[in-house]
């Protein structure tokens, strides 16, 4: 595991300018039990991504994860398009569907998700998720 590169509270700060740049509701004193736990399973992991180093949030608010290998992705907000990708492979085809959306947030190829290792996909995943809750 990577050194711890910048401070918890300063990642959470983070998270949330990431959640509030890109109109993400993040405040948590409304959600029943189950709805935090949710939250709390997507929130964490991408607060150590940046608490790590593998995740930035940039001047506008966007998150820029840096894979293992390869380049940097930057996910940009969902559109329309984005919900359409999901759609993209119909249905049980979750992990396509899912990749076609995160294409359509970064503007990278679908393939260069699947030369990612399975911890920096997950990572991306959770992100595009983040990025496509209704909150």
């Amino acid at each position: 595991m990577s050194k711890i590169k910048v401070a918890e509270e300063v990642a959470a700060q983070e998270f949330t300018r990431m959640c509030e740049a890109n109109r993400i509701e993040h405040d948590e004193s409304a959600l029943d039990e189950e709805e935090a736990k949710e939250w709390k399973a997507l929130r964490d992991p991408i607060v150590r991504d940046i608490m790590h180093g593998h995740l930035v949030v940039d001047a506008s608010g966007r998150a820029v994860y840096t894979p293992e290998v390869g380049k940097a992705v930057t996910f940009n907000p969902a559109t329309g398009a984005t919900l359409m990708a999901l759609e993209t492979h119909g249905k049980g085809k979750d992990v396509s569907n899912m990749v076609a959306a995160m294409a359509d947030m970064t503007g990278i190829a679908k393939g260069e998700f699947s030369r990612m290792g399975v911890r920096d996909f997950q990572a991306c995943g959770r992100l595009a998720r983040l990025f496509l809750a209704d909150r």
